[in-house]
């Protein structure tokens, strides 16, 4: 059967075609790379069915490799396999794949996101930020060995924020050199890290919140790598929420989290904060989060935190940024 159709019909007489049955289909929002529904049976319960097309599902003339699909079921398959169990937070099950027609079937995580329910006063911010350092730390100590297979498009998309630091710099009148540097240096080692499994897009928009506890999703982006990217990546992203949602302390207790897993080297440190500070400094304009200086004052701090990265005294430099509760105790 053909999935190339991106509608609702086209996923029901795909169920049909595979003897699924089911109640009713909803398309979900919310992301960009692929088609999404949720699908209730009978009963009540529900699961969800990804689709993928060879671009992305927000913009059909960009091209997207149709293997991320098989990366994320790779990283279903063998990660909850290999670090310890946890009853808060876990990975999605697996219902079917469908490497032919790129349709993957998960049990749903439910309907919120971590960023949606940040401003809860039910959800326990801290406790989850911590819980998700902890797990997260576990993923990339457990996965050393671990043969994800080589997902080049995942490295070449998560190098973008590095190619274009320098141009933001220069739009709200900064150094490009500075962007410039880094995206040498360090965006060039994307290509070429090999010590763990990252998630690959880490952030409260990838975990889902329900009473059940929280998900891991969208692993499509999974790749071998250097863990302090998706450090540095939630890092950034809980700095937001932070500073625009009300204050609730995710950033530093995600960083706690995963400190207390172990010591951490000086140059995993440096390399992360790297990472958020070319978050900092690019995403904001692309995802804005607030007004116009508002915007200017995150490309700023992510400069700042990139320079004093770089610098020779970096260590006490950084302090002085949103990363001072990373180093309190280590190095």
């Amino acid at each position: 059967m053909n999935m190339s159709n991106t509608n609702t019909f086209a996923i029901e007489k795909y169920l049909a075609f595979r003897h699924i049955q089911y109640k009713s289909v909803q398309r979900l929002t919310g992301g960009t790379g692929n088609y999404v529904w949720r699908i209730v049976d009978e009963s009540g319960g529900s699961q969800v069915a990804k689709h993928a097309e060879p671009f992305v599902a927000s913009n059909p003339n960009i091209p997207f490799a149709l293997d991320r699909m098989d990366f994320e079921y790779k990283a279903l398959m063998q990660i909850p396999q290999q670090i310890p169990t946890d009853e808060l937070i876990g990975m999605p099950k697996v219902h079917c794949y469908d490497a032919e027609q790129h349709v993957l079937t998960i049990a749903d995580g439910g309907s919120r996101t971590l960023k949606d329910a940040y401003t809860d006063p039910d959800v326990g911010i801290p406790e989850y930020g911590r819980r998700l350092g902890a797990w997260l730390a576990a993923l990339h100590q457990k996965s050393r060995e671990t043969n994800i297979g080589n997902n080049i498009t995942a490295k070449t998309i998560y190098r973008h924020a590095y190619t274009h630091t320098s141009a933001t710099a220069k739009n709200f009148d900064l150094d490009p050199a500075l962007g410039e540097r880094v995206n040498t240096e360090y965006g060039s080692l994307l290509s070429t890290d090999d010590e763990c499994v990252c998630h690959g897009d880490f952030w409260p928009g990838n975990v889902l919140v329900s009473d059940r506890g929280l998900t891991i999703v969208d692993w499509e982006m999974v790749r071998r790598g250097c863990g302090a990217t998706d450090v540095g990546q939630f890092a950034a992203e809980a700095y937001l929420l932070d500073r625009f949602c009300g204050n609730r302390g995710l950033l530093s207790a995600f960083l706690l989290g995963y400190r207390q897993a172990g010591k951490l080297a000086a140059s995993f440190v440096r390399r992360m904060a790297i990472h958020m500070g070319v978050h900092l400094a690019f995403w904001p304009t692309v995802v804005p989060w607030g007004s116009s200086e508002e915007t200017k004052e995150c490309v700023v701090l992510g400069n700042e935190i990139m320079k004093k990265a770089t610098e020779d005294n970096w260590r006490d430099r950084l302090k002085l940024t949103p990363l001072k509760d990373l180093l309190k105790d280590e190095l």
